[in-house]
Formats: structure tokens, sequence, C-alpha cells
């Protein structure tokens, strides 16, 4: 919820300073949007902290009430030293000034206590802590390599499916047009990824050595082991996702994925895409041009594999109209068993469907417990 906030507060900062200066994206309609979703997760991380002051010792307790409050009165100040008759007072430039000043102090204020919840965390537990030995920083690095190498693997791989010869005998004009077009939609997303890799490795770099001060980057990386750890888990995250992406792609074509399954692994890539772009924006400075080409590139993600579903869909619509017939000239008798038969059907999926819920709601459980240990 800390980084919720911190982000929230980055993306207001980012729009007003937008809307200061008269320029697109800083209309009216996305300042208020970013202003209420900034003062939702304000109150919502005070509430929890409160909630928190029940699982500690009283002195931990009026710590972190004292951290939590200042925090919610530095967010406070900064609503109220933007409004209009404030800010007319002041040149252009000055505006743009307070605004940064005053996202710089909320910020540091929810770092502060994201630093005293993170104290109150019984050492030596594994709460949150990857299954991974060496240290923190060596992890990063190799974690970034093995991603781009997951990457590079995966775009030899979609090559080498639309360079292999096509079974004319097996697959139609249609069917071969279609594998052509997921395939080229894959490459799109692969590309994407590449890019996007390469734009988190220099904004973990720039957020390293603006951050690290007179420390090394091991000590960095090991003073912010709960950031560094996500990072890690995303970059996982991300190069796990491109090669189920790539398996479904294949299976597609080979005949056995369903095109439902390929949709799944590209709403995956853009989960894991999302997860990368947070865990580096929760350290990146504002206005960061290194961060600014990492969104550029989440963006671009994105939108391919939009279009890779787009895709997919249309493929389906395509195969349900085929299959359609003409039921106005069947016999009473088998017209009416068609009916009958069609219901039984809806009833069996509805059946599977929530059944399917229900075990995808006891995976997902399983997952938070197993992070919790």
């Amino acid at each position: 919820m800390i980084e919720k906030a911190t982000n929230n507060a980055t993306e207001f900062a980012t729009v007003f300073l937008l809307y200061l200066g008269g320029e697109v994206g800083g209309d009216h309609v996305e300042v208020i949007k970013t202003a209420n979703e900034l003062a939702q997760s304000l109150s919502d991380v005070l509430i929890n902290a409160k909630g928190v002051t029940r699982l500690v010792s009283d002195d931990a307790s009026e710590k972190l009430v004292s951290v939590a409050r200042s925090a919610g009165d530095t967010g406070l100040r900064l609503f109220l030293n933007l409004q209009s008759y404030k800010l007319d007072l002041l040149q252009s430039p000055q505006r743009k000034d307070i605004a940064m000043r005053n996202n710089s102090e909320v910020r540091s204020a929810l770092l502060r206590l994201s630093e005293t919840v993170d104290s109150l965390v019984p050492k030596g537990g594994k709460a949150g802590a990857l299954k991974t030995s060496g240290d923190l920083g060596d992890l990063v690095e190799q974690e970034m390599l093995g991603a781009a190498r997951a990457i590079e693997e995966a775009t030899e791989r979609l090559q080498q499916l639309m360079s292999r010869p096509r079974d004319s005998s097996r697959y139609n004009a249609v069917d071969l047009q279609v594998h052509d077009s997921i395939l080229n939609a894959a490459m799109a997303i692969t590309s994407a990824i590449a890019r996007l890799i390469k734009a988190a490795t220099d904004s973990q770099q720039e957020i390293v050595a603006q951050g690290k001060g007179s420390s090394t980057s091991q000590q960095f990386y090991k003073k912010h082991n709960r950031w560094t750890e996500g990072l890690i888990s995303a970059a996982r995250s991300v190069a796990f996702a491109t090669n189920l992406l790539i398996e479904s792609a294949d299976g597609v074509i080979s005949g056995t994925h369903s095109l439902e399954q390929l949709i799944v692994a590209s709403n995956e890539v853009a989960a894991a895409t999302a997860q990368l772009v947070a865990a580096s924006r929760v350290k990146a400075n504002l206005m960061s041009k290194t961060q600014e080409k990492l969104e550029l590139a989440a963006k671009a993600v994105t939108e391919a594999c939009k279009a890779l579903v787009k895709q997919v869909k249309a493929v389906t619509a395509k195969q349900a109209m085929a299959e359609d017939m003409d039921y106005s000239k069947m016999a009473d008798m088998e017209f009416k068993k068609t009916e009958l038969e069609q219901q039984a059907e809806i009833l069996r999926l509805e059946k599977n469907l929530g059944a399917a819920r229900h075990r995808l709601g006891q995976i997902r459980r399983a997952g938070y417990h197993q992070y919790e240990e």
C-alpha cells in the first residue's frame, strides 16, 4: 500500500506539472483523477498503519503512529500548497518547483514509514524472501541477464517456427495465414520485451547510481532488500511469461494448445511487464528519462499483447461463424433435440466454469501461503 501511495504521488505530480505547463496529458480530468487516487491510497495507508499497531509493542506503536501521522500531514500539505489561489501568487517556474518539492516530501515521508514498518518485521523471518542464494546485487544482474537471454532464445525459436516448412496437406491456406499472423504478433511482443528488459536494466542502474551515495552497489541492494527482491521476482516473471507465450504459440500451430491458452499467455506477459515497471517505479526519480523509456517500452509490450489478443479473438469469431448452420431448415423433432442438447451443454460448461474458478482460487491461496513462508 505504501508503494502504491508512492507511485500515485509520482503520477499526480507528473500530471500536475503537465497541467501547469499546458501540455498534453495535463487536463483537468487527469489532475482530478490522480489527486483522488493519491488521497485514497494515503487514506488506506493510514488506516492500515493504525491496524498494525495492535500487533506490536506500545513503544513501537507510538513510533509507527508518529511516522504515519507525519506522512499524512505531508500529504495534506501537498494538496494545500497546490491550491489555485496560492499558486496564482507565484511565477510559472516557481509553481513547478512547489509541486516537485512537495511530491519529494511526500515520497520521503512514505519511505520513512516503509522503513519503520520494515523494522517491525521479526528478524530472521522468511516473509517475502526469495528462495535464492548469493549476494542480492549479483542476483539482480544475473536475473536481468537471464531475462535478456530468455528473450533472445524466444526470438530465435519464433524465427525457427516462421521459417519451417508448411504442411499444405494438413493445413489450408486460411490456417496458414492465421498461423503467420499469430507468429508475427508474437514476434512483435518479444521485440517489445527485449526493449523493455534493456530499459529496465538502464533504469535499475540509474536508481542504484543515484541512491547509493558513498556506499557500494552491494550495500545499496542490501539496504533496500525488499525492493531488490521485487526486482528479481519481476525479471523472472517476464522471462517465464515470455517462454509461456512462445510455447502457447507453437502449441496452437501444432494443435496441442488452444487459442484461449494463447490469450492467457499474452495476458500473463502484460501482467509481468506491469510488475517489472512497478518495481522500478518505486525507486525511480521524478521525471527520470530512463524510467520514461521503461514506461514507453512497457506500453509497447502491452499494445503488442492487445494486438495478439485481438488477432486471436478475430480468428475465434471467424471459426464460430464458419460453424453456424441454418436451424430454420431443421425438422421439428430434430430442432427440439438440438435445443435441449445446447441447454445441457451450457449447464455442463457452467458447472466446469465454477469448478475451474474454485481450483484457481485454491491455487492462488496456496501461492500466497508459499510467499508468506
